[in-house]
């Protein structure tokens, strides 16, 4: 014969579990377009530095051409949509380098 506590218990062990995977089913949101477009500026600010280019009109020229390839047309595509949070933007928003730019997604 089962205790009537029994059911009871096992939910109890369950309801973390069920709470933790809807939040982190929940977590941040799918990118933007705008978004996608700040993460492959930023990609190319930080490859762009590391080659010492650092004139911010350069910069600008050289990322609106890199989106027009077909490398920046597919990073688009595989960005748009996919979930990001507010945290990863501000982090790859501070990162100087490429390894901290993959760090922060």
């Amino acid at each position: 014969m089962r205790s009537p506590s029994r059911p009871r218990s096992l939910w109890w062990c369950a309801a973390p579990l069920v709470l933790l995977s809807a939040a982190l089913a929940g977590c941040g949101h799918p990118a933007t377009r705008e978004e996608c477009d700040q993460l492959l500026a930023k990609s190319a600010e930080i490859e762009l530095r590391g080659q010492n280019v650092s004139d911010p009109r350069m910069i600008a020229e050289r990322t609106a051409a890199a989106r027009a390839t077909p490398k920046g047309v597919e990073f688009s595509g595989q960005c748009l949509g996919k979930r990001i949070t507010a945290g990863a933007l501000e982090c790859v928003r501070k990162a100087t380098t490429a390894e901290q730019f993959d760090h922060c997604l």
